[in-house]
């Protein structure tokens, strides 16, 4: 009897240490959500599978939220694969893809293949930075869009922008108000190393103040932990 139980305990401890091991998939879930991104390029000429793929991502969140890791490394890797295939299809369709009036258009004047360049547009839909949980670095996929507001603000000399930081609700509110003080600075910072005039740039950190998603989760976390351009003038 005394044997039984020492197995069942060593049964439930070596269970609880598997759980306890556990970790979120955050490099899948960083690629699945990427490329998951870039299909919507492909989303109406290959519709069925651009569902899917967002069905299969709402479902891995769903996991990540009931701490089903596995599950959700899973599902991320199917979004990424259905991503990747829609816009393999996109490159491969693009009559298809591209309305009919765009495809004689293109047929006649060779300029409208080329993409406007989102610097030159003054009424620029600013982008969202973000970060990793108690970090203030600027991610390597988000550089890209930090190179083309200091290229935004390159051709428009008039323009001031307001950096604000933000971080998500766990920490206490000091520390998360300094976080978000660190992470408009180090944005701020990036701008002037790419030839941006320091004084075109303000900063102001809201802590937790203002979460763009009030849920406790890693999907609302994420979405918090950021940094926000805004115009001044």
């Amino acid at each position: 009897m005394k044997q039984q139980i020492s197995i069942l305990l060593i049964a439930a401890i070596a269970m609880a240490f598997a759980f306890g091991c556990a970790k979120p998939p955050k490099a899948e879930r960083e690629l699945a959500e990427k490329a998951f991104r870039s299909a919507a390029i492909g989303k109406d000429c290959d519709k069925e599978n651009y569902l899917a793929a967002e069905e299969l991502l709402s479902k891995a969140r769903e996991e990540i939220n009931k701490k089903n890791y596995d599950k959700a490394r899973e599902l991320f890797l199917k979004v990424k694969e259905k991503s990747d295939a829609i816009v393999k299809y996109y490159q491969t369709h693009p009559d298809e893809c591209l309305p009919k009036e765009e495809v004689v258009e293109k047929e006649v004047e060779e300029e409208v293949d080329e993409i406007t360049n989102p610097a030159e547009d003054t009424d620029l839909d600013f982008p969202v930075i973000h970060f990793e949980l108690d970090q203030y670095d600027i991610r390597e996929e988000d550089m890209a869009q930090v190179e083309m507001m200091a290229k935004w603000m390159l051709n428009f000399e008039e323009k001031v922008v307001r950096i604000e930081g933000h971080a998500d609700e766990r920490g206490s509110v000091d520390y998360n108000m300094s976080l978000g003080e660190k992470r408009a600075s180090e944005v701020k910072n990036n701008l002037i190393q790419l030839g941006v005039d320091a004084k075109r740039i303000k900063i102001v950190s809201y802590g937790e103040e203002k979460p763009v998603d009030s849920a406790s989760n890693d999907e609302a976390w994420y979405e918090n932990r950021r940094a926000e351009f805004k115009r001044v003038n």
